[in-house]
Order: C-alpha cells, then structure tokens, then sequence
C-alpha cells in the first residue's frame, strides 16, 4: 500500500522548500559576484583598449603606418613600430632603453634573438646599447611585432606597466574612465612616480593635473587633445 500520511508528504515538502531555499541562498550571492567580476573585467578591457587606441598611439597615428626605420613623417604609434629612436623603439607603446627589459619579460627572447631575457634585459635594453644597430635584433623584431601573439603581448606589457599609477588614482579618490586615461597619459610620459609626485602637489584634481601637463610640450597638449576626444569631460564614466 502507498503511504498517504499527510503528515509524512508536510515534512517532505518542508525538506524540498528548505533545500531550495538554501540553494538559491548560496546561487544567487554567488551568481551576482560572477557577473560582477565578469562586469568589471570587461570594462577594464575596454577601457585599457580605448586609452592605448585613442591617447597613447593617437588613433595608430591617424591609421597610418610607419615603414621606415628611422620614422621619418611618422606620428602616433602602432603594434607594428620598430623604430631606431633611442637606442630602439618598439611597438604600440615605443618601448625604449631601459622600458625594453620590461618587454622582454614578457616574450620569448630565445624564440625571436636567441638570447636569454637575462642577457636582453642586461646588455640591450638602454639609449646606448647599440640594439638599434643590430641586424638580429631588428631582425628579431620585425617578426615579433608581426606575429600572432605580439598584441597580447603588449597589451599585457602596457596594463602592468601603467597599473602602478591607476591604483594610486584609485586609492586617491579617482573613479571615472576620464581620470584613468589621464593617470595613464601623464604617467606613460613621467613614470608612475613622477605621476604621483606631480598629482600630490596638484591635490589629486585631475584637470589641473592634465591642464599643466598639456602646457609642458606640443607632444603632451596633443596628448591632452586626445584624452578630450576619447574620454570626454562632460560625459565620464565611473568604472571603479
């Protein structure tokens, strides 16, 4: 015979409801933090993609490539750049003396120059090395910029270098896309510490600090031009 003792079929929906709810207790905290990280993850990338495209290669210098080596009637930067200024530029960031050592960590230096990133990093990575005058390591270059992996790359060189001086903006009260490519244009010319040094004596005011920097060279003004045309003042969005 089939038990129908209603008291029996109360517990067992009681145990059915209180497992339920103790799954959507642990689901749904653990759903919304999914999606928020996901969220800010994205935004980030969009972010770092349209600082890099828009302030610090100029819109890959107007779209336009550079295909000499001594970057006559070039502007803006490109993935592509291999350059002879400064011992050597490289890249979307023009990666020069001692910034080398931070791309070479990042690649495989047997792969393209057959050296150690230790002997690259050592012996040619500053103005006066002589890399630039190097058949392999042009050589070398030229085929890392122009292979698959080479935007990841410096995309991931170019977060890490300038992550430094966005968690001091963070940590200062910064929170809008705007204010982030300002602490990533200034610091890109001055190093992280001279952006912090510089936004300390400002009081961390974001447009100060970016009035002054684009009053110092035509080169940061045009700097300052971009970072009004990509991040706006009058429509930010906060992203922290």
């Amino acid at each position: 015979m089939v038990n129908s003792d209603p008291s029996l079929k109360q517990t067992t929906l009681m145990k059915v409801k209180n497992i339920l709810t103790i799954t959507l207790i642990i689901l749904v905290p653990l759903g919304l933090l999914v999606y928020f990280l996901f969220f800010r993850k994205t935004t980030w990338k969009k972010f770092w993609d349209k600082v890099l495209y828009g302030v610090i290669s100029r819109e890959y210098g107007n779209n336009t490539p550079c295909n000499n080596f001594s970057g006559s009637g070039c502007i803006g930067k490109r993935y592509t750049d291999v350059l002879e200024h400064d011992g050597g530029t490289i890249g979307i960031a023009h990666w020069a003396s001692g910034g080398l050592c931070k791309l070479y960590k990042n690649m495989d230096t047997q792969k393209y120059f057959n050296r150690s990133q230790t002997e690259m990093c050592d012996n040619w990575a500053s103005r006066y090395s002589g890399a630039n005058t190097q058949q392999w390591w042009v050589d070398g270059f030229v085929e890392f910029v122009n292979s698959p992996e080479s935007k990841e790359i410096q995309d991931k060189t170019f977060i890490e270098s300038r992550q430094s001086a966005v968690d001091s903006a963070i940590e200062n009260g910064w929170t809008t896309d705007r204010e982030m490519a300002i602490a990533v244009g200034f610091s890109n010319s001055y190093g992280n510490s001279g952006f912090r040094t510089r936004a300390n004596n400002f009081n961390w005011k974001p447009e100060e600090i970016l009035d002054w920097y684009g009053q110092q060279s035509n080169h940061k003004n045009n700097r300052k031009i971009q970072i009004d045309k990509w991040f706006p003042k009058n429509s930010q969005n906060k992203i922290v």
